[in-house]
């Protein structure tokens, strides 16, 4: 009788210590947090912006002001 109420003692121990633990690490693990998907950061556009590098056809050659077609047939011609 004395054997067997040591051995009951004993389980009850661990089952305490075993509830407790299991008890603990549950409530100590921490809740994910999420990681914010960077956002990309947009690149400069190299081409520069104004004048005749801001039109369709460029400028006429060798003068500042805007080709209004491919051929150029507002330039002024040079001789």
């Amino acid at each position: 009788m004395e054997v067997t109420n040591i051995i009951i003692i004993v389980l009850l121990i661990l089952l305490i210590v075993a509830l407790v633990g299991h008890v603990i690490v549950v409530s100590t693990n921490p809740v994910p947090v999420p990681i914010p998907v960077p956002n990309p950061v947009p690149v400069p556009n190299p081409v520069m912006v104004g004048g005749c590098a801001g039109t369709r056809y460029g400028c006429c050659p060798y003068s500042s002001i805007a080709k209004l077609n491919a051929i150029g047939s507002n330039c002024p011609i040079h001789q």
